[in-house]
């Protein structure tokens, strides 16, 4: 212990130290956590009438969590961005034709109209739901939002990685797989890595506005 509290009070090995001790006190997987299998809680801790929430720090798309999973499932999905009047029509005519086939229905931005989400958590608790259907709702951190929708819905929480390391880690792991990596010419898997520090760097820099950038960028791993 006195050679980690030593290691620690020297600046070139605060991150090492920090995260040696932590493994130390809590375990190897506490300083290396697992990415969220959203696949998994789909599938066996969700229900039919309980909406999943993807809750988004600025600076994160969790809409793409749902393209890639619907994508690799073969599943059909009906997505509605929740911003204007005609949407919630749009968004309510989803919903009845999915809950009756079974299908999902993904809803972006819900932030944006916390007013309308009580209307729709009682629409969904009228219908007779497919026991395969799924609503996911994508929002950023919003107090407007109705606590009881929260507490009915599985509340998923995503940020951005922390430090470009991880944010390149993060983009290997869920939007550039080895297959696509792999894929001939060479130059491809080059291309991949350019676009992986790129996408680091800039959300990177979006911590330090008004120095990094000077103002805030809508600007993800989606993009």
């Amino acid at each position: 212990m006195k050679m980690i509290i030593t290691k620690i009070l020297r600046p070139d090995r605060l991150v090492h130290s920090t995260k040696h001790l932590i493994e130390i006190v809590l375990g190897e997987d506490a300083a290396n956590p697992a990415s969220v299998d959203v696949g998994h809680i789909v599938e066996h801790e969700s229900q039919a009438k309980s909406p999943l929430l993807l809750v988004s720090a600025p600076g994160y798309d969790a809409s793409q969590m749902v393209d890639q999973l619907a994508q690799s499932k073969g599943k059909k999905y009906t997505s509605v961005a929740i911003g204007s009047p005609e949407a919630f029509g749009e968004a309510e005519n989803a919903i009845k034709l999915a809950a009756r086939s079974g299908s999902w229905v993904l809803l972006k931005n819900v932030h944006l109209a916390p007013s309308w989400l009580v209307d729709l958590e009682k629409s969904i608790h009228k219908l007779s739901l497919h026991e395969n259907f799924r609503l996911f709702l994508t929002m950023d951190i919003n107090p407007k939002v109705p606590s009881t929708l929260l507490r009915t819905s599985v509340v998923l929480m995503f940020e951005p990685p922390s430090g470009i390391k991880a944010a390149m880690t993060r983009s290997y792991q869920q939007a550039i797989t080895r297959e696509k990596s792999d894929t001939k010419p060479v130059q491809r898997s080059k291309l991949h890595f350019i676009v992986a520090w790129f996408n680091a760097v800039v959300q990177e820099r979006l911590r330090y506005i008004p120095i990094g950038w000077s103002k805030v960028y809508e600007f993800n791993q989606a993009d």
